[in-house]
């Protein structure tokens, strides 16, 4: 699979309503973690999202969801009043391997992505003319009683080629915040605290119109917007969920012309 990378979101120029809303849904086009929309209760939640002009979409992501390991998600696209694809209710979590599941410490289809700081589920389709979608959330088992979503992003994600794509030495770092500071008997305190990850990797191999492509991408989204990154889509387990975040650019764009019909381009993300 080759990277992807919502750096246009339609969800942003949406007109929402929900099935209730303790906070407005509005708060998924939202910057900043302290922002999410919150329904009433956790069965049967809906948000429903209108866009300006009818366009074609391949992707929905519903990010920093509060669903457990038994709650699902169905997306359907919507054209002219018409469902026109519809995934049914799909369990949003990653569930523990068998192999990996061990009897007595975790919970019977328990979740084994809870140690990230962000969990989300994504939906990837063919490009659909679309002139709005719904997402239906159900969670009866839920511990906190009500549905919570922080973003969603929707439309046509960047990916480059397959023998483009990202080469490896994709580097991860996980950047824990705060300081340490030593008490006056010499004992070591870590003060402060949370985490968020930087994500850097390279386009060893552009042609000249890919390059191009990518150029627009970025500029378009510039170094202020947010964006949805996945480095390993569709692989599943800590491997994807790890490295995919809503991000913003971190330093300045450059491509590099290392010989006829191919660029280089280094870049850098920084989870928002």
């Amino acid at each position: 699979m080759t990277m992807r990378a919502i750096m246009d979101n339609e969800h942003d120029r949406a007109t929402l309503t929900a099935s209730s809303a303790q906070s407005p849904a509005e708060n998924t086009q939202m910057a900043g973690r302290s922002y999410s929309w919150r329904g009433v209760t956790a069965t049967n939640e809906r948000i429903t999202a209108m866009l300006e002009n009818p366009t074609f979409i391949s992707s929905v992501v519903v990010y920093g969801h509060n669903l457990s390991s038994v709650g699902t998600v169905q997306v359907e696209y919507l054209f002219e009043g018409a469902v026109v694809f519809d995934t049914g209710p799909v369990v949003a979590a990653d569930i523990i391997p068998l192999g990996v599941w061990r009897a007595g410490i975790d919970p019977w289809g328990g979740s084994d992505l809870t140690s990230l700081p962000s969990i989300h589920y994504n939906v990837w389709t063919e490009p659909t003319l679309v002139d709005g979608y719904r997402i239906t959330f159900d969670d009866p088992n839920s511990e906190a009683g009500y549905i919570q979503v922080g973003r969603i992003f929707s439309g046509l994600p960047y990916s480059p080629p397959k023998d483009m794509n990202v080469s490896w030495g994709v580097k991860l770092r996980w950047v824990f915040r705060g300081e340490k500071k030593r008490t006056e008997s010499g004992s070591l305190r870590h003060i402060g605290g949370g985490v968020s990850r930087r994500l850097t990797f390279d386009f060893k191999h552009l042609d000249d119109e890919e390059a191009g492509i990518l150029t627009q991408e970025l500029l378009r989204a510039g170094a202020g917007q947010e964006v949805y990154i996945n480095i390993y889509p569709e692989e599943g387990g800590v491997k994807e969920a790890a490295h995919a975040f809503v991000a913003m650019l971190d330093g300045d764009f450059e491509t590099t012309n290392e010989f006829h019909n191919n660029f280089s381009a280094p870049l850098a993300y920084l989870e928002v």
